[in-house]
């Protein structure tokens, strides 16, 4: 049980337990082939990612945003150097943005090329363009900003407190967007809504 100790090994053996689940499914052959595997993989990968993101998300609005807020500013410098829980939060954060948005392209391929444009449900429609939009917000609007307010790019106290502004607002844009979304999301696979 080591390894529950490290989040790495902990990672890594969730993956394996995934692994054998999926040769399990296939030993028993019930209908795994290789295109239901790797389009399954696809949207597990998507759906995962997803997590990773808007929990960073909900993360960053209802718990680190509030909580900074009475934070001196000799403790935000510690918060927000190299190795910080806000900087590693911030990666998570943007690479989960990316890579959902990646499977969800993919997903978003695949389902074109086996139906058309018949294939995307207004639901399926409504939640990719919350998800790109949001994703655009975190690429565009949220990293260039927060990278000032964090101090990996030189900044004055007043462009930082215009960044923070700029980077808040687009975040709370993407969680006013994460809740619409995730429910089209939903029900594009199980009972849509149009």
């Amino acid at each position: 049980m080591d390894f529950l100790l490290d989040h790495k090994k902990t990672i890594i053996a969730g993956f394996i337990l995934t692994a054998i689940i999926l040769a399990a499914a296939a030993v028993t052959g019930d209908g795994l082939d290789a295109s239901l595997l790797i389009g399954e993989s696809t949207r597990w990968l998507h759906v995962m990612s997803g997590i990773i993101w808007i929990g960073l998300l909900y993360y960053f609005n209802f718990v680190q945003v509030p909580s900074l807020g009475g934070v001196t500013a000799e403790t935000k410098a510690d918060l927000f150097k190299e190795g910080s829980i806000v900087r590693r939060a911030l990666h998570w954060f943007r690479f989960g943005a990316m890579f959902t948005l990646l499977f969800g392209l993919i997903l978003a391929w695949g389902l074109y090329k086996n139906g058309g444009g018949a294939a995307f449900s207004v639901d399926i429609m409504i939640g990719m363009t919350f998800g790109i939009i949001m994703w655009a917000n975190v690429t565009f609007i949220i990293w260039p900003n927060q990278q000032k307010v964090i101090g990996m790019v030189e900044a004055t106290a007043e462009e930082k407190a215009a960044a923070g502004k700029k980077a808040l607002l687009a975040s709370r844009t993407n969680t006013l967007l994460s809740i619409p979304m995730l429910l089209t999301m939903v029900t594009s696979a199980h009972g849509s809504l149009f």
